[in-house]
């Protein structure tokens, strides 16, 4: 069931907006004028708050649409019917664009232009700053809907149109990395006047704007990597572009990393809400892999079973189990195949647990999603609510070192791909241990130097000139595990993970009939008494010409930088 609550958002150094600062941001949606009473660093926060709190996306478009669809979980019982044909209310990220995120960060600007003359160069880098969150938001939106409206968006307030023009997905993402370049050289340059920080609003980093020009690069390489599939000479150029840059305009550890962090309350309570992710089975395809691998991971990723040996004996003496049954592997995945789920054999093996007739207490067989990785406040088996930290990516540094590597595999050879694939599994189990430790993950264990020395050295994993784009593709998929969105983009972008890829995706059917992992957002189709009508259906009418796109409210076909 899906929870609707009213939500605080405690952040770890921002204090609650108080109650006249909450009426203010009603009356700016009435009043434009009313923007003169908002700071504009208020609106930074807003905007940042409104991308990573929202419990709707994870619980629709996370949990149950793109993590089942890319292997990443499985409901209580497997994966049944026709999994990958759900996406009912897919896509919650497409209105926050417009109301929450994308004309907050344009009223920031606004509100800077309202000040007097000789206070308004003293916003430059936080409004520089915005207008890369506002980019990243735009792409990721614009990332699974192709054309959405833009260049003519968020001015309805200020004496601009209502009924904006769209534009194309190929024009948006060229444009925005115009913006995002535009950005990096203000921020880059001498202010022409002492700068307000955004300090204790950024809960990125804490104003630091050689971090942020760091993101944004990173972004324009994220970016770039999609362009490429459509258009090679524009995303090649991109990708030029940025690794011409100085090295300390470059991320260069996880310090860098671009990951916004509240408190255990950001994602819940000890209940969980929206945000819990209790009944999301970890997955047979995954769980074994990391297990075979030896991957410091998994207890980042899942909870073990319930068969320990105090279980066991239990079981025992229940006369359920034969007498010297031993505890062993603990960590068992759940099967993402319908098919295979709903064996009988399956169900009576996997699927049904075992009951302790002294405490009532069933023992079950298959692993869950570690509840923490997702839901910080989530309460423990004792009832103790969570108090660690909330970490919500938008860029790792292990990411921006797999990116690295994939162009090295392509362009300047294997060594440097190697080094950069290195760095990054490196960088993704020493991101993990921190997440594991400062989020308090249950029954977590601290990844020692030794387990990462052992895990580089496992076949498979130890690079492979002849599999560096697999391998690549394979870790990435692992490292998005906190950023399924992100694993998703990379399928579709790359085609791994796949059913003989290192880390497997394995053929999901349905009575024996594949079913197709779906590769961007249904579309509804527009009424002619919507106000926008026109330009929505100039809109849609070209992403239908584009190949591959399909039917509209399919979500099988594909965007344009999505090329069959």
């Amino acid at each position: 069931m899906k929870f609707i609550k009213n939500k605080i958002f405690l952040l770890a150094a921002v204090g609650l907006l108080s109650s006249c600062e909450k009426q203010a941001f009603v009356d700016v949606n009435k009043n434009p004028d009313a923007l003169s009473e908002i700071p504009p660093q208020n609106q930074f926060l807003q905007a940042t708050v409104s991308i990573h709190s929202q419990d709707f996306e994870h619980y629709y478009d996370l949990y149950r649409r793109i993590m089942p669809w890319m292997q990443y979980n499985t409901p209580q019982t497997g994966n049944q019917g026709s999994f990958t044909l759900n996406f009912d209310n897919f896509a919650n990220r497409y209105g926050r664009l417009y109301n929450g995120i994308g004309d907050r960060l344009y009223d920031l600007e606004q509100l800077v232009s309202k000040l007097e003359p000789e206070e308004q160069p003293r916003y430059e880098q936080m409004i520089q700053i915005a207008r890369i969150l506002k980019a990243y938001y735009t792409f990721y939106v614009s990332d699974i809907y192709g054309s959405i409206p833009y260049t003519e968006a968020f001015q309805g307030r200020y004496g601009g149109t209502l009924q904006p023009k769209y534009d194309t997905q190929q024009e948006i993402f060229a444009k925005l990395d115009v913006e995002i370049k535009a950005a990096i050289t203000s921020l880059k340059a001498t202010p022409a006047a002492p700068q307000y920080s955004l300090a204790a609003y950024d809960q990125y980093y804490r104003g630091d704007v050689q971090k942020w020009i760091k993101a944004a690069n990173a972004l324009r390489l994220r970016m770039a990597l999609r362009v490429q599939k459509a258009d090679a000479a524009a995303g090649n150029a991109i990708i030029t572009d940025v690794l011409a840059a100085p090295a300390a305009d470059l991320m260069s550890s996880n310090a860098d990393a671009w990951v916004f962090i509240g408190n255990a309350t950001f994602t819940g309570n000890a209940e969980g809400g929206n945000w819990n992710t209790e009944g999301l089975r970890a997955p047979k395809p995954m769980v074994d892999f990391m297990w075979e691998k030896g991957d410091p991971r998994i207890d980042a990723f899942f909870t073990p079973n319930q068969y320990s040996q105090a279980n066991i004996n239990l079981l025992i003496a229940d006369k359920k189990l034969p007498a010297g049954t031993v505890a062993g592997r603990r960590y068992v995945g759940s099967f993402t195949s319908p098919d295979e789920s709903r064996q009988t054999a399956v169900v009576q093996r996997y699927y049904s647990p075992k009951l302790i007739s002294s405490n009532n207490q069933t023992v079950d067989t298959l692993s869950f999603i570690q509840p923490r990785l997702f839901n910080t406040g989530r309460a423990d088996a004792a009832g103790n609510a969570g108090t660690g930290q909330s970490y919500l990516p938008v860029i790792t540094y292990a990411e921006y070192c797999f990116m690295r590597a994939e162009i090295a595999a392509k362009t300047t050879g294997a060594a440097t791909a190697k080094d950069w694939y290195e760095a990054g599994v490196r960088s993704s189990l020493d991101w993990y241990n921190e997440v594991g430790q400062k989020s308090q993950l249950t029954d977590y264990v601290a990844t020692t130097p030794a387990e990462i020395t052992a895990y580089l050295a496992q076949p498979g994993i130890a690079f492979d000139a002849t599999k560096a784009i697999d391998q690549i593709a394979s870790q990435s998929y692992l490292n998005f595990m906190k950023q399924p969105q992100e694993g998703w983009a990379l399928y579709k972008r790359t085609g791994f993970p796949n059913e003989t890829s290192i880390v497997p995706l394995p053929r999901v059917s349905y009575l024996n009939v594949p079913l197709v992992v779906p590769r961007r957002a249904p579309i509804s189709l527009p009424t002619q008494t919507d106000p926008n009508y026109a330009n929505k259906k100039a809109a849609y009418d070209a992403m239908a010409a584009l190949p591959g796109f399909g039917e509209l409210t399919s979500a099988a076909g594909r965007v344009w930088w999505d090329k069959p």
